[in-house]
């Protein structure tokens, strides 16, 4: 009964390890061109769409950031000082909130202080919008799904999305269809209270359709939506999407113009390009001017409403807004968003990319503060970072390594891209280095080199960098591999030694480029097979790893143009919906054996152990593992940054940044330099780093002489041991980085300890 009570605790604590498994955000601080990073590893910006909604219900509007690049929600609480934009990254709150894509907007539509959210339809297929509505539960924002009623006689309305009665056929009723490129506009269009939707239709072209909210004129007050099709050519003005930022405006409140003059309104015969809406009141007289961005340029044009809020009527247009100073540009497809953002009780401007490819992705967060008042807003520009410049954010698709790369004890962060955009159209891809400026127990970075390794010589031919660390060629240092959009190998080999600065100087030898998995390779370097050769796993863009194994000798790695084994474990990064995969491996050693871990185009990671050399499936230990989504493209490293035995993971993803995390696994990685390259075996150091005592493990138990170096060569420490173990105090030394040797049967060990 014992053993079976044992063996029911063993597996349900499998079962909590593999499905509950979460890992909280870990921190360091992060400096880039002498500044301190408010946000370092929020994981960048790229296609944002902002909202002002009370997450904590502290009756203070903080920031959400929904990004349709990965669909991944960013939360930020509002630190409430006046006249500044002072928000902290809470990811917490973002837990909370319903998985969605393509766009999300908070709206409060009844009233209640819990912000709502209307989105685009999680239905395959469908282009309706749906709503999720919110409340508080232990003063945190929460949501379900909101229900629409409908009359049974209509067995096509759907209570998920938005439909309205047929205007021309009583008794039917009719969807509203929202392209998913688009950003509709959730305001009071008419001033009566409830919220109303203005937006292009999908399956028409060219005008705005304006949805009247019917509740408070029902009698439902404002806490339900009834919505019915008031305007199909609202403002009476037309979009062909093919001038840039300019419209075509009605010479009459009561026609609709089209794209040639003015006409009947319902002369439409054009299909929909792709817009983004935003409505404000400008002057202050009580209708809506709108702001449109168009999917086919950069600039933003706003129209000014010569009519009144039951009948808009567009009579002038801004073509470069805000005329008035720094006209918005962002290449391409802009969307603009309307809230306080610094706290002054002015609404103010914000303009960001709306594409969730080519366009602006490191600065394209345009901030204008409302210089003016909120009846006569004068929007002027602040920055083109806005959030994002507090970030790292190397533009889109990042891809983290750690290494020791100045040889000072701390590890260091590289971090490969796709590259950024810019007008020219071509790639910009290469290598930024982050030392660690810190101290073993307590990280801190700055970034050191944008084109470390002159990675930059390879763009625009190649790009989507990835790279990783690894002693490929065993002779006591550590090389870099580094796998890209083409699917072959750069190998860097490390000729410095064991203990020095790294000096890459690339491996010319045809085996890297033949070493070629298709596309977007993303190498991981470990021996697998226990021959004391490291081997070489690669992820790729169809979401397999391939195992390629060293059958070279020390000192001269070699390898086979194609794959040991091309399925390794039978992993699959891709997730049923979806034809691609770009995993991206990293194994980990764990007291119960090997873990590896796969990120994924959907963005989440996948776990497996029982790691065999075999294409037979691994046991999976979860399909989403650690709770961890980042949005598209997550790369997964690890090394423990901290010193504290535990590993630390940072995350790259499409959004051009990364994640950190802290994990509950054990460090159990090796810390020693085989300094004989025909060795065996080697030093075993604990604990390192040291603050009192270190304890040196030697090969054999067998007597040994031996003596501890700092860095600038001076013996701080010597003895003798007759039983292949070393006892020595540390307590005193200065901290830093020193080296262990002893002498052993004539053979010489070497490894290296860091004194905190």
């Amino acid at each position: 009964m014992r053993i079976l009570s044992f063996l029911l605790l063993l597996l349900l604590s499998h079962a909590l390890f593999s499905q509950k498994l979460v890992f909280p955000r870990f921190n360091a601080p992060v400096k880039t061109d002498g500044r301190v990073l408010a946000f370092p590893f929020v994981g960048g910006l790229n296609a944002p769409q902002f909202s002002a909604a009370d997450l904590n219900q502290d009756g203070i509007l903080d920031l959400v950031v929904f990004d349709r690049v990965g669909d991944v929600f960013l939360t930020f609480l509002n630190e409430g000082k006046p006249d500044q934009s002072s928000y902290v990254f809470a990811p917490e709150f973002a837990c909370n909130f319903p998985a969605l894509r393509d766009f999300a907007l908070l709206r409060d539509f009844n009233k209640d202080g819990a912000a709502d959210i209307f989105c685009a339809s999680l239905a395959p297929g469908s282009q309706e919008m749906q709503v999720f509505q919110g409340y508080f539960e232990n003063k945190t924002l929460k949501f379900k799904p909101f229900k629409f009623g409908y009359p049974a006689s209509c067995i096509v309305c759907n209570p998920d999305h938005i439909f309205f009665p047929d205007n021309d056929q009583p008794g039917f009723w009719n969807n509203l269809p929202i392209s998913k490129a688009d950003l509709p506009d959730i305001d009071d269009i008419d001033g009566d209270g409830d919220l109303d939707i203005l937006t292009f239709a999908a399956s028409v072209g060219g005008h705005v359709w304006y949805l009247k909210n019917t509740s408070v004129e029902s009698g439902f007050g404002t806490d339900s939506l009834r919505f019915r099709l008031a305007d199909d050519c609202w403002g009476r003005f037309y979009e062909s999407g093919f001038v840039a930022c300019k419209n075509e405006l009605s010479t009459n409140i009561g026609l609709c113009s089209n794209r040639f003059t003015g006409v009947a309104v319902d002369d439409r015969d054009a299909l929909h390009p792709g817009s983004t809406v935003m409505t404000y009141d400008q002057d202050g007289d009580g209708d809506k001017e709108i702001v449109l961005g168009d999917i086919s340029f950069g600039c933003l044009n706003m129209m000014t409403n010569g009519g009144n809020a039951n009948t808009a009527w567009m009579t002038q247009q801004d073509t470069l807004f805000p005329s008035n100073d720094v006209a918005a540009n962002i290449i391409n497809f802009p969307a603009p968003f309307y809230f306080d953002a610094n706290n002054d009780g002015k609404k103010d401007l914000l303009v960001a990319l709306n594409a969730k490819s080519i366009g602006e992705d490191r600065k394209g967060v345009w901030f204008y503060p409302n210089q003016g008042s909120n009846t006569n807003h004068r929007f002027e520009l602040e920055t083109r970072s806005f959030l994002s410049g507090d970030m790292i954010d190397v533009g889109s698709i990042a891809h983290p390594a750690f290494a020791d790369v100045n040889a000072d004890g701390l590890t260091d962060l590289v971090l490969g891209n796709y590259g950024y955009y810019n007008f020219s159209g071509s790639t910009n891809a290469s290598l930024y280095l982050y030392l660690n400026t810190g101290t073993p127990t307590k990280p801190s970075f700055e970034l050191a080199d944008r084109n470390w390794s002159d990675f930059a010589q390879f763009a625009p031919n190649d790009y989507d960098f990835a790279p990783t660390f690894g002693d490929i060629d065993s002779d006591g240092d550590v090389d870099m591999l580094v796998g890209s959009n083409f699917g072959a190998v750069f190998c860097y080999l490390n000729t410095a030694g064991a203990g020095q600065p790294m000096n890459l100087e690339r491996s010319f030898d045809l085996m890297w480029l033949q070493m070629d998995v298709g596309q977007s390779s993303t190498p991981f370097i470990r021996d697998m097979d226990g021959d004391g050769l490291q081997d070489v796993l690669i992820g790729e863009k169809l979401g397999n790893v391939n195992y390629f194994k060293n059958t070279g000798i020390v000192g001269q790695p070699k390898f086979a143009t194609t794959p040991t084994i091309d399925k390794l474990g039978a992993v699959d990064a891709r997730l049923p919906s979806e034809t691609l995969g770009y995993s991206a491996p990293a194994i980990i050693q764990t007291p119960e054996g090997l873990l590896l871990v796969v990120g994924a185009e959907g963005g989440h990671l996948e776990a497996y152990n029982g790691i065999t050399l075999s294409n037979q499936p691994f046991p999976q230990v979860a399909p989403f593992w650690g709770n961890v989504d980042e949005g598209n493209r997550s790369h997964p490293v690890f090394s423990d940054l901290d010193s504290d035995g535990l590993l630390e993971m940072a995350v790259g993803n499409y959004r051009g940044g990364i994640a950190l995390f802290k994990t509950q696994l054990k460090d159990c990685s090796t810390t020693t330099v085989i300094a004989d390259p025909a060795a065996d075996a080697a030093l075993q150091i604990s604990p390192n780093p040291a603050r009192a005592w270190i304890h040196v493990q030697l090969p054999a138990q067998l007597p040994a002489a031996w003596r501890i170096n700092n860095m600038l060569g001076q013996t701080v420490a010597t003895g003798t041991s007759d039983s292949g173990v070393i006892y020595c105090a540390v307590s005193e030394w200065a901290s830093g980085m020193y080296w262990v040797e002893a002498i052993q049967e004539g053979k010489k060990w070497t490894g290296r300890m860091v004194k905190d």
